[in-house]
């Protein structure tokens, strides 16, 4: 009996063994990659002045409620199992008509463990660096984050640890000022030279973004931006503001974003730590037992083919 015991305890104990390093090695990887069937619609809020271009209005709204949302969408077939594709369409509105102030869209690839950025499958425009996400096992570290207006990679830098929704998430400030991103002609009448028909104006372009990251996941809880666009003559006048708005992700979208970001971190510390521990643990726990059974008396006895007699004690 006791070494029939012994026995199935060392089994079970090589199958706890195989079980953890099945964990550890195989699902656990798989885990580790940004979905290819990505869906998300983070909105953010907040009030800010814009350019209305409306050809019979053409001037600065002030005060407005403004909203963005971005819907975001991977591309199943287009992807692999190193990249996934996402399509990202992007627009900010007035509450106060819908009215629509910037609308953008883009399709992004990226690695499915770094977030890296990577040119293929057709997306649009060429991006550089992080863009949706922050890779698996965020670092407290400057990274190179997507901007869409500046259409390049910029550092977004670790300023400090805090807590969120009960999560534990890293900050990361990305900043931005007086960039020029273009130029653009107006009537003098706009830049208050009526008696010009057009002036030719730089596209200065500034931002304060910030990005509260789950490290675990690399999932962007919380981001929050303060953008302006001003229109200024070559001389460095100002003479216009196309946008200067304060945006920040609403309750709903935090809400959400962290319960993904908690669930997530869940399912990695579960697959990545938990169970491949406990299952080293108990399978040396039960290896060892069922060594020294198969070497106590009797299972040596039951090992040589002997056997006690009936009655014996």
């Amino acid at each position: 009996m006791a070494r029939r015991v012994g026995f199935v305890l060392v089994f079970v104990g090589l199958f706890l063994l195989f079980f953890g390093l099945f964990e550890r090695v195989y699902a656990y990887p798989r885990l580790k990659k940004a979905p290819l069937d990505q869906y998300s619609t983070p909105v953010a809020t907040g009030t800010g002045t814009y350019f209305n271009r409306s050809p019979d209005k053409l001037t600065e709204i002030t005060g407005a409620q403004l909203k963005n949302v971005r819907t975001v969408r991977g591309d199943v077939k287009a992807g692999t199992d190193e990249v996934a594709v996402w399509d990202s369409f992007n627009s900010t509105v007035d509450t106060a008509d819908q009215g629509v102030i910037t609308a953008t869209q883009e399709r992004i690839a990226l690695d499915r463990v770094t977030a890296q950025s990577v040119q293929c499958c057709g997306e649009n425009p060429r991006h550089q660096g992080l863009t949706l996400k922050f890779p698996f096992d965020t670092q407290r570290i400057t990274y190179q984050f997507w901007d869409g207006p500046a259409q390049r990679a910029l550092p977004a830098a670790f300023t400090r640890e805090e807590r969120l929704n009960g999560l534990t998430v890293y900050r990361f400030e990305q900043r931005i000022d007086r960039l020029d991103v273009g130029d653009q002609e107006i009537p003098g009448t706009l830049a208050g030279d009526p008696d010009t028909p057009s002036v030719q104006t730089n596209i200065v372009y500034s931002n304060t973004k910030t990005l509260w990251v789950e490290p675990a996941t690399g999932i962007i809880v919380k981001a929050q931006q303060d953008a302006t666009q001003v229109l200024e003559t070559q001389g460095g006048e100002q003479v216009l503001t196309l946008l200067d708005a304060t945006l920040t992700y609403d309750e709903a979208t935090v809400d959400a974003n962290a319960d993904d970001a908690s669930s997530g971190a869940n399912r990695l510390r579960l697959l990545g730590t938990i169970l491949p521990l406990a299952a080293l643990f108990l399978g040396l726990v039960a290896i060892a037992a069922g060594l020294v059974l198969l070497r106590s008396p009797e299972g040596r006895r039951v090992a040589r083919g002997e056997h006690r007699p009936a009655g014996a004690v």
